[in-house]
């Protein structure tokens, strides 16, 4: 038994006439009654009765309509979902960010994507980006949402979502406070509260080539995974910190400066990071989509 029967049988008896049936499925009459005849062969019973005008369904013949209906519904629900797995619209992204992707990125990118593309399922894991990238590598990820610039970044494409630059994050009491800019070397006697450089390799790599692009070497005070860890530190008075600045409308409790002579090392951003010829259509929808809407005014769909 073959689809292209039960789609005849469905439409003969849809009809109640092998013409009409014929000119519906656009083949000849003959070849749709053998067609029909095998089928009752294969079934051990007719599904018609033959009239000079016309057929009607047997007794068995209106049983089996409504499995042949239900048979060729569910067939093409398998087609469908096959071309949309193809095509991206149906699938599952495991999608790894880091914590300041919360801020503006994930917010903006979700709901739009959510909306286009409702038959997708996304799971989110926040990790650093030196994990996010290990996990990209292994097949842990799809996608990652990482900071910008990466270091080594083997055998992935990344794509820049959103730039922005360092600040000056110190504390409430600090003497810097009153301030709303500060030059980088006005920070070169006070201890620093730094990325730790074996979890969170790129960002502390960046202060420190920041602080020596403007003459001086950052003296550690305490280093740490976490933004918000940094700047609790900060907030206790053990040191400054360099972070990025799209987290300066997130935390009070501590004061941010615009940096007026930030190096170019101190540009940074995120980015987006999947394997080279990824072979989830899903994830590369994802990949394009937060590219080019990432493009457009916060606002925008």
């Amino acid at each position: 038994m073959k689809l292209v029967q039960l789609r005849q049988f469905v439409t003969l008896a849809e009809t109640l006439n092998f013409h009409r049936a014929a000119e519906v499925l656009n083949i000849a009459q003959p070849p749709l009654s053998v067609s029909i005849r095998k089928l009752e062969e294969e079934l051990g019973t007719p599904l018609f009765v033959r009239e000079p005008r016309g057929v009607q369904l047997t007794k068995v013949g209106e049983e089996a309509l409504s499995s042949a209906r239900q048979t060729l519904f569910y067939a093409e629900q398998v087609k469908r979902t096959v071309d949309e797995s193809l095509t991206g619209e149906r699938g599952r992204i495991r999608i790894g960010f880091v914590g300041s992707a919360t801020y503006e990125v994930l917010p903006r990118l979700l709901p739009a994507f959510r909306t286009e593309c409702p038959n997708i399922e996304i799971s989110l894991e926040e990790s650093r980006t030196s994990e996010l990238l290990a996990g990209i590598q292994t097949g842990t990820f799809d996608v990652g949402i990482v900071r910008t610039p990466v270091l080594n970044p083997v055998q992935t494409a990344i794509d820049v979502l959103q730039t922005d630059a360092l600040f000056a994050a110190v504390a409430r009491d600090s003497r810097f406070a009153g301030r709303k800019r500060i030059k980088l070397g006005e920070l070169s006697e006070v201890p620093f509260v730094v990325y730790d450089q074996s979890s969170v390799p790129s960002m502390h790599a960046i202060t420190m080539l920041a602080c020596q692009e403007v003459g001086f070497v950052p003296r550690v005070a305490e280093e740490a995974t976490q933004l918000q860890t940094i700047l609790c530190l900060v907030e206790s008075g053990l040191g400054v910190a360099l972070v990025p600045g799209a987290a300066a409308g997130h935390f009070n409790a501590v004061k941010f400066l615009e940096i007026a002579d930030m190096p170019k090392a101190g540009v940074i951003g995120l980015g987006i990071v999947s394997v080279d010829g990824t072979t989830n259509p899903a994830a590369e929808r994802f990949r394009r989509f937060a590219v080019q809407h990432m493009k457009g005014p916060p606002g925008a769909r």
